[in-house]
C-alpha cells in the first residue's frame, strides 16, 4: 500500500503527517505541484528485467502515457538485488538530485521510497506497482530502493534529449527515514 510521510526539514525524526488514503496523498502532493495517481500496469513485469526488454514489452502502455501526458522520451530503471550487494544505480538514485525537465515516474514492479524536498518539507512517498508520480521540473528528489532493491520504474520526460540529473551537494536526504526504516 502506498503511503506519504511529510517531515519539516528541521525535524527529520518527527513526521508531521502520515497518509495512507489515495485521495489524501494526491491532495497533499497536489498542493505542492506534484501529481499522484494509480494506473494499473497492463502487462506482467519482473523487477531486474533488462530495461530494453521492459521498454519493448510495455510499448503500448508507454505510448498511451506519453500521449496522455505530453512526454517525448522514456527510460526504464530495473533492479533486483536479492543479496544486497548494492549497485551503482541504487547508490546514484539514493543521492538527492534535480532534473530540469518535468518528468513522470510510473512504478511497473516492486517498490521504493521517492523522497521529494520541496521548500522546507520532505515528502517521503512509498511507491508501489501502479503508482504514477509527476514531478515538476527542478524538483529535488531521491529514490531509495532499500537494502535489497527490487523495482522497475518507467521514467517519462518532456524533453527529447536524455535527461541530465544534477546531484545536490551535502547529505541532507540521509537524515530522513529510508525505505528500510518505514
Amino acid at each position: 500500500m502506498s503511503s506519504l510521510t511529510v517531515y519539516h526539514q528541521s525535524s527529520p525524526e518527527y513526521p508531521n503527517k502520515l497518509l495512507t488514503h489515495l485521495e489524501d496523498i494526491a491532495s497533499t502532493l497536489a498542493a505542492v505541484g506534484v501529481q499522484f495517481s494509480q494506473v494499473p500496469v497492463q502487462q506482467a513485469v519482473t523487477a531486474g528485467t533488462a530495461s530494453d526488454e521492459l521498454l519493448a514489452a510495455s510499448r503500448v502502455q508507454i505510448d498511451q502515457l506519453m500521449t496522455a501526458h505530453g512526454y517525448t522520451s522514456a527510460e526504464v530503471l530495473s533492479l533486483c538485488d536479492e543479496r544486497g550487494e548494492g549497485s551503482e544505480l541504487a547508490r546514484s538514485l539514493r543521492a538527492e538530485q534535480r532534473c530540469q525537465p518535468a518528468h513522470l515516474h510510473y512504478y511497473l514492479a516492486g517498490r521504493g521510497l521517492l523522497a521529494l524536498h520541496i521548500g522546507e518539507y520532505v515528502y517521503s512517498l512509498l511507491c508501489e506497482k501502479g503508482d504514477l508520480v509527476r514531478l515538476p521540473a527542478g524538483t529535488a528528489h531521491r529514490f531509495d530502493g532499500g537494502e535489497h532493491p527490487r523495482f522497475a520504474v518507467l521514467r517519462l520526460f518532456d524533453s527529447p534529449q536524455v535527461a541530465v540529473f544534477t546531484p545536490l551537494t551535502g547529505d541532507f536526504a540521509a537524515a530522513f527515514a529510508g525505505l528500510d526504516d518505514c
